[in-house]
């Protein structure tokens, strides 16, 4: 091998890569100091700061504002998206929703009453007018539905037909309500029935029954029809349920005292007659009368009062002039004609003769009587009650008697015949069966079987703890703040420190001058400087003119190498 070695210490005296530009090395070194330290400080406040959960997304500018308000008079942080999303720490998400909740926030943008306070502008028309009406109409029964429990949102949809002078022509109000619950929510019964007739009694002319109310998964809450065959289903069905989880209740709160928490089951099957029937009837008593009014009139005619007879000439003719009759004893007034005995007898015969005429007179007789009775009557109604009960089926599972003995164990022992034939006596008459219903109780005595004793609860696994991944997070920081302090500083104070080797130029012959130049056969030593070509012609020739033979032996070498 070759080996240069410089012939003036002074000529190769080793040089940094920027020794000849000292303001550049130094702005450099500042450069990539700065760039590391900020990189490590910012992995050591990214390992050290909380993560972020998002507390509401999608928020308008005038809720986000009410949010950050309240979030920053509570003293939390916060952070806020473009898109308008609010960003708290995770763990006081909870406390956060808790306080915002308490104020009614979020609210919704959309304006109620505000848009009618609002002055409108000139020349508005009445169309635009009872738009803004309706508008502010839903969105303040929208305000008012959220207030009921459980429902997050609402948005109510009114139609509003307009008033027709025509009767045919007119039609109905309607109402449309859609509520979305908070998660695992559920309205009862009662809720939705109250809903239905807020929206109806805040609107003119708006039956309950023409309002549908829907929640965020499509379901249909209410039924608007009233007396439809499903809505008429549903009450049969919940009226029998709750029939029979009453009578479960009752003999469970009966025998559990006596057999112990726990160790009493019953299951009570109601069979109901949900027929509707109507009957009216009108019945008569005739053994029960009763005279409501009597008319009775009577009248008599007799002959002899007039003129009687065939009518003739003799009856025409006026009766003679006869004297006075003369009573037997009767004193004579003095210068009366005194009558004398024919003319008595006459008159005595003619006064017998009309008492007889007069007593063989015809004479007639007739009555009428009217009566009106009333007759005992009853009119009935009869409305059979919907949901008879035609027939209980119950049954009863009792567990053994649980005893302690001597050594203080608990030891079960099963009932006897005669304590399952007191509890039966005392079901059936606490629930009112009725053998002539055909009701039927099943009572037995069966050991309950004991749960299985629960193992202890593992809790989550330890990448699933919050504290590791904070300590996750602190040591991935700790690690990349590493990296770069041994992958970008120091290589590049390597570099900035590193010495140059100045090589000579093709025109410079002085540098070589007093270099000595060797030719050796051992390969250990290995070349420190290659030198050019123009340097190694140069020292070849100096080699051959200090040594012919030696010179002489290589380039044989040489020649016999090649062949």
């Amino acid at each position: 091998m070759a080996d240069i070695v410089p012939a003036s210490p002074a000529a190769a005296a080793p040089r940094s890569l920027l020794d000849a530009v000292p303001g550049l090395k130094q702005v450099a070194l500042l450069i990539g100091v700065a760039a590391a330290v900020a990189a490590a400080i910012w992995l050591v406040l990214w390992s050290q700061g909380q993560n972020y959960a998002v507390l509401y997304g999608q928020l308008s500018e005038r809720e986000s504002g009410q949010v950050m308000d309240a979030l920053t008079a509570a003293g939390i942080e916060y952070k806020l998206s473009a898109s308008g999303a609010v960003s708290v720490p995770e763990s006081k998400v909870q406390e956060a929703r808790i306080r915002l909740a308490s104020q009614g926030l979020p609210q919704s943008d959309a304006m109620g009453i505000e848009m009618i306070q609002k002055e409108s502008a000139i020349g508005s028309s009445s169309m635009m007018e009872s738009a803004r009406y309706q508008s502010a109409l839903e969105t303040e029964l929208a305000r008012t539905i959220i207030k009921v429990q459980g429902v997050q949102s609402a948005r109510v949809h009114l139609a509003l037909p307009k008033p027709s002078a025509f009767v045919r022509d007119s039609r109905k109000a309607t109402a449309s309500v859609m509520v979305q619950l908070y998660p695992g929510r559920r309205l009862e019964p009662g809720q939705v029935a109250a809903i239905v007739h807020l929206v109806a009694s805040s609107v003119p002319e708006l039956a309950a029954s023409d309002v549908t109310l829907v929640d965020q998964a499509g379901t249909l809450l209410n039924s608007p029809d009233e007396n439809s065959e499903g809505a008429i289903s549903t009450r049969q069905f919940d009226y029998t349920r709750k029939l029979e989880d009453s009578y479960q209740r009752r003999i469970v709160e009966l025998l559990e005292p006596i057999v112990g928490p726990g160790r009493v089951r019953a299951t009570v099957t109601a069979d109901l007659d949900f027929t509707v029937t109507e009957e009216a009837r009108e019945n008569y008593d005739p053994q029960k009368t009763a005279i409501r009014s009597e008319q009775t009139a009577q009248e008599t005619h007799r002959g002899g009062d007039g003129a009687e007879g065939i009518p003739g000439a003799l009856s025409n003719q006026p009766p003679g002039t006869s004297g006075a009759p003369v009573i037997a004893g009767a004193p004579s007034t003095p210068g009366s004609p005194q009558p004398t005995a024919g003319a008595a007898a006459a008159g005595a015969a003619l006064g017998a003769a009309q008492s007889t005429a007069a007593s063989a007179a015809p004479s007639s007789n007739s009555q009428r009587s009217t009566r009106n009775f009333e007759v005992d009557r009853t009119l009935s109604y009869v409305k059979q009650p919907v949901g008879t009960l035609k027939r209980l089926s119950v049954g009863v599972l009792l567990d053994d008697w649980q005893k302690v003995d001597a050594d203080g164990k608990v030891v079960a022992t099963a009932m006897s015949d005669a304590d399952i034939k007191r509890f039966t006596q005392l079901v059936r008459d606490s629930i009112g069966l009725r053998d002539d219903r055909g009701d039927k109780l099943e009572l037995i005595n069966q050991a309950f079987k004991s749960p299985l004793a629960l193992g202890p609860v593992e809790g989550p696994p330890v990448w699933e703890k919050p504290w590791v991944a904070q300590v996750a997070k602190q040591v991935v920081g700790a690690g990349l703040t590493l990296l770069v302090a041994f992958l970008v500083l120091r290589p590049l104070m390597k570099t900035l420190t590193r010495p140059s080797a100045r090589l000579a130029a093709p025109g410079e012959v002085g540098v070589l001058a007093g270099d000595r130049v060797s030719l050796s056969e051992q390969g250990d030593r290995p070349i420190k400087l290659a030198p050019s070509f123009e340097q190694q012609i140069a020292a070849a020739r100096t080699l051959v003119g200090q040594d012919p033979r030696k010179a002489a032996q290589v380039v044989k070498d040489w020649v016999a190498a090649d062949g």
